[in-house]
């Protein structure tokens, strides 16, 4: 249970065995909460494990964007950022994913629920559910090959263009397609509670998101907006934005960063 984050139980493990057996030790969970709102995943102290998150170098609350970093969603990416910008109703999704850890990787199986209050354009957003680790994952022998989406977006990249992928909703940062901008914070270690984005460019860049989706398909808008940086200042960044479709009606913000 995250019990600082609403005093609510996010996710509860149950075993059962035939009586004319001995229980086995359950595989090690934690619950977790990720708040789309503030941009921050949240999770519990794991059962099951003799070390704890601070033990193993895992943060229990990052952003978002370095919380995706960690897993490897294959080809669940734009299954899995859809679900992110979901606005509507409310879903219950599993998948089984591997974990990067500092010097390890595992198999990690997890439920999660989105959900949505009353009023869907106007009530805050949460993910919440349970991990269970279901065992080591062996290294890669190999990366995989590119997909031809990704040739085709690396050729029409500079390489001093890095792509990211924003909730419209929101800006916040959801995933790096491809290497992560140089000089940003946007990891748990050096963002602390300070906002990636400038509070006073959010109008501008919020307005700029409603144009486009006034718009018609294809249209990209130029922004300069101040970034969060690792030395704690806000440096003016030019950017690209426009709209990307993941899934059917499930569109979210592809950002391309100009970074001298």
């Amino acid at each position: 249970m995250i019990e600082s984050t609403h005093d609510r139980v996010h996710g509860v493990w149950v075993c059962t065995f035939p009586s004319t057996e001995s229980p086995t030790t359950p595989a090690p969970s934690w619950s977790f909460l990720w708040d789309l709102e503030a941009g921050f995943a949240m999770r519990s102290e794991a059962t099951g494990m003799s070390s704890s998150w601070i033990d193993l170098g895992v943060p229990t609350r990052r952003p978002i964007a370095d919380a995706l970093q960690a897993f490897d969603l294959s080809d669940q990416n734009a299954t899995a950022l859809a679900g992110l910008v979901r606005r509507s109703g409310t879903s219950v999704d599993r998948y089984t994913v591997v974990e990067h850890r500092p010097g390890i990787d595992r198999h990690v199986h997890f439920a999660v629920h989105s959900h949505l209050g009353s009023a869907p354009e106007t009530s805050p957003r949460f993910l919440r559910g349970l991990s269970v680790d279901i065992g080591a994952a062996p290294p890669s022998i190999r990366q995989p090959a590119p997909q031809f989406g990704d040739r085709i977006a690396q050729a029409l990249t500079t390489g001093n263009q890095y792509r990211a992928i924003s909730d419209p909703d929101t800006l916040n940062l959801l995933h790096w397609h491809g290497t992560p901008a140089p000089r940003i914070a946007w990891m748990a270690d050096n963002t602390a509670d300070a906002p990636i984005l400038h509070p006073d460019d959010m109008p501008a860049a919020k307005q700029a998101v409603e144009d486009l989706r006034a718009s018609d398909p294809g249209r990209r808008i130029d922004l300069t907006v101040r970034f969060l940086t690792l030395d704690g200042d806000y440096e003016p960044i030019e950017l690209t934005i426009s709209l990307i479709e993941l899934e059917a009606a499930r569109a979210a913000l592809l950002v391309v960063l100009t970074v001298t």
